[in-house]
């Protein structure tokens, strides 16, 4: 218990997992079998129960936040690297909004953006050097959970149905975003949307050591994310569609 209210920065070395060890993929596989489980039953359910249950799921990521919040101000840890303006962070807001209001401009940013934000997160987690018994890494796991959580239920519902031809919005949201963003970054001398470094263990480490610099990486990465999440289902639609 030593150090389970301390955060990153005052974490002594060699205290926390191993991307993809026993724990992480421990914690990456509860939280896989919970999502599957959830989605899958959910489909049987009424509406109303299903809007009761993201409503419910939404209201828990938004109180996490300010509980982590509250932890920080209370420990006189708060730093500005806490304030929820990454992308994830972001997403806690709008899940919470499209979940209140689905609509297609609000339900298309959560499939592109908030849910593979999430899950690159959740495989590439840039809290690995806290001890996995420590708040802010316990808060971590499950936030992100959540944020994967809600579309995943979204999806199995059919409430939100992805459409490639959104995507030039959703890129123009987080274009915009980068904006005042970098502004923050350069004044606090902070890492928001990983504009300033890349996090380590991360993909974007590669495209930083071969092209000397990882912000390549990042419409690249974006790119092939979403011709996967958008070809693939396309294809297989395409193929099913044909044996018929």
């Amino acid at each position: 218990m030593t150090y389970f209210w301390t955060i990153q920065e005052h974490v002594p070395d060699g205290l926390g997992f191993r991307l993809f060890g026993i724990a992480h993929l421990l914690w990456l596989g509860g939280i896989v079998l919970a999502v599957l489980a959830i989605a899958l039953t959910c489909r049987r359910w009424k509406p109303e129960t299903v809007h009761r249950l993201l409503c419910g799921l939404t209201w828990a990521a938004l109180l996490l936040e300010i509980c982590k919040d509250g932890v920080l101000l209370y420990t006189g840890q708060f730093r500005p690297n806490y304030l929820p303006l990454d992308l994830c962070g972001l997403s806690i807001f709008v899940e919470f909004a499209a979940v209140r209001k689905p609509r297609p401009l609000l339900l298309e940013p959560v499939y592109s953006l908030s849910l593979p934000g999430a899950c690159l997160a959740l495989l590439f987690p840039n809290w690995f050097s806290l001890p996995l018994w420590n708040f802010f890494s316990l808060h971590s796991f499950l936030l992100h959970g959540l944020l994967v959580l809600v579309p995943a239920v979204l999806l199995a519902r059919g409430i939100l149905r992805p459409n490639w031809k959104r995507l030039p919005f959703c890129f123009t949201c987080v274009a915009a975003a980068c904006v005042p963003v970098s502004l923050v970054n350069r004044h606090f001398g902070t890492n928001f949307f990983f504009l300033e470094r890349p996090s380590s263990g991360s993909p974007l480490v590669w495209f930083e050591q071969v092209f000397g610099s990882h912000l390549i990486g990042l419409p690249v990465l974006m790119a092939l994310i979403w011709a996967g999440m958008y070809g693939i289902p396309a294809v297989l639609r395409r193929l099913c569609g044909g044996r018929r």
